[in-house]
C-alpha cells in the first residue's frame, strides 16, 4: 500500500499499524519535497485524524473515570473540553440537563451545564443556566467565572473583567487561577497591552509562589513577548 491508502485506512479504522506506516512514508516524502503542498495537506490530515483518535480515547477515559466515581468534578471538566473540540457536546449536554433537573438547589450541575452551553455556543441557554445558578449561589467562584466568559463571548469585555476580578476574589486558593490567563488575553485582544503584562506578571508570581515551576515557561514567554512588543513599539 501506498502512503495515501495507508492514510485512508487509517481514516477509516484507526488502526495504529495503518498510522505508523503512513507516518513513516509521509515524513520520508517531506524530506525529499518538505515545501510541496499536497504533502504537507496529506501530512496534516493524517496528524489531524490521529489526534481526533487520540482524543475519543482519552474521552472513553475520562468517561470511565465518572461512572467510577461520579462525585469526581475533573473528569467532568476533561471531559466537556475534549468533546467541545470534536464536536461531540450534544452527546453530554444531556446528562448534565437531567442533573440540574435531578438536583435544582446543587451548584455543581449548573456550573457543568453553564460550560457545556458556553463551549457548544449555545449562549442563551448558558446564560439561563448562569442566572439561575446565581440565584442559587451568588457568590459562586465556579459560576461566577463563567458568566465572564459568557460576557466575553458576547461582546462585553469589560463586564468580564468585572466577573473575572470577582471570581479571582470569591475563589479559594485550591481553586486555581484560570480567570486571571482568561483576562491576559482578552486585554492583549483589546491592545491593552500593559494590563496584559500586569496579568502575565501576576500569574507568574502567583505560580512561583505556590511552587508550580513546570509551568512557568510559558507565561514568562508571554510576558517577553509583550515586553517586547512594548519595546519595539
Amino acid at each position: 500500500m501506498d502512503k495515501d491508502e495507508l492514510r485512508e485506512r487509517y481514516e477509516a479504522t484507526g488502526d495504529e499499524h495503518f498510522y505508523a506506516r503512513a507516518e513513516t512514508m509521509y515524513e520520508q516524502a517531506l524530506a525529499h519535497s518538505p515545501d510541496d503542498p499536497r504533502l504537507l495537506l496529506d501530512y496534516g490530515y493524517l496528524q489531524e485524524c490521529h489526534g481526533r483518535y487520540a482524543m475519543r480515547a482519552a474521552a472513553r477515559s475520562y468517561e470511565r473515570a465518572i461512572a467510577a466515581d461520579p462525585q469526581l468534578d475533573k473528569p467532568h471538566w476533561q471531559l466537556i473540553s475534549v468533546l467541545a473540540a470534536l464536536r461531540d457536546l450534544d452527546t453530554v449536554i444531556p446528562r448534565y440537563e437531567r442533573q440540574v433537573a435531578s438536583a435544582p438547589s446543587d451548584l455543581r450541575g449548573y456550573r457543568l451545564l453553564a460550560a457545556a452551553y458556553l463551549l457548544a455556543a449555545e449562549r442563551d441557554k448558558a446564560a439561563a443556566t448562569l442566572g439561575a445558578g446565581l440565584q442559587l449561589g451568588p457568590d459562586d467562584a465556579g459560576l461566577t467565572e463563567e458568566q465572564g466568559d459568557l460576557y466575553a463571548a458576547t461582546g462585553r469585555p469589560d463586564d468580564a473583567l468585572t466577573s473575572w476580578r470577582r471570581a479571582f476574589d470569591l475563589a479559594p486558593d485550591d481553586y486555581g487561577i484560570s480567570m486571571r490567563f482568561s483576562a491576559a488575553f482578552l486585554l492583549e485582544s483589546l491592545g491593552r497591552l500593559g494590563e496584559a503584562a500586569d496579568e502575565w506578571r501576576f500569574i507568574i508570581g502567583w505560580m512561583t509562589e505556590h511552587g508550580d515551576h513546570i509551568h512557568l515557561d510559558w507565561p514568562r514567554q508571554m510576558l517577553e513577548r509583550l515586553e517586547g512588543q512594548a519595546a519595539g513599539g
